[in-house]
């Protein structure tokens, strides 16, 4: 556990900002409420906000870790793509388990009809998938992962900020309410920092799983 520790410690940039987000965002929650809070959050829209957002999303599918995972595979750095791999498939495991024990419905689905105003056509969904937000859970587990691997710990924060701006793109999209991104910001977190404690700690006498030297 001492090395779970020291994890911690040689990231607390970048955790410190996590922590400072997900409090925030814990406290709004509390004291909006689940249906206010999405509201308050979604103040206005544009067509080129949809858009933005629509494009932003996209670094929380699944298909663009696998793209970065690949990516990996190419520049024959085993051990960076092994660890995404794995943040990526566990993170959407548990998501998918919990997803199916809660059944809590989509924005759309929860509000009736006339009492949120931006909806996009094509592009919001309805159904009983809410929480949490899967792309939330993957685009923070693919943040950590990165994050842990980067050894420049200064611009660490640049990935997180990137999370939270996906994870926000699912709520002005009518997507998800603010609790959906926050459990899936913390499931994504956890299992990365798991799978790289794994691999760095119990993984790194393989030498495919050992870091290479940089140059």
């Amino acid at each position: 556990m001492e090395k779970l520790k020291d994890i911690f410690v040689a990231n607390r940039l970048f955790f410190s900002f996590f922590a400072f987000f997900f409090l925030v965002g814990l406290i709004f929650l509390i004291a909006e409420g689940k249906a206010a809070a999405f509201v308050a959050l979604n103040p206005f829209h544009r067509s080129s906000l949809d858009t933005f957002f629509v494009c932003l999303t996209f670094l929380g599918d699944g298909r663009f870790s696998l793209m970065l995972i690949v990516l990996f595979l190419v520049m024959r750095r085993w051990s960076e793509s092994c660890q995404v791999l794995a943040s990526f498939l566990l993170s959407a495991l548990l998501a998918q388990i919990l997803k199916n024990i809660f059944s809590m419905p989509r924005p759309k689905q929860f509000f009736a009809p006339g009492q949120y105003a931006f909806f996009i056509d094509g592009v919001t969904h309805t159904g009983f998938a809410s929480f949490p937000s899967g792309h939330s859970t993957s685009v923070f587990a693919l943040a950590t992962i990165l994050a842990l691997i980067e050894k420049n710990k200064k611009t660490n924060v640049a990935y997180l900020l990137g999370a939270i701006a996906v994870g926000y793109s699912r709520i002005y999209l009518g997507q998800h309410f603010l609790n959906d991104v926050l459990m899936g910001a913390s499931i994504g977190m956890i299992t990365a920092v798991l799978v790289y404690w794994v691999f760095t700690e119990k993984l790194q006498s393989l030498r495919i799983f050992a870091p290479r030297p940089r140059a």
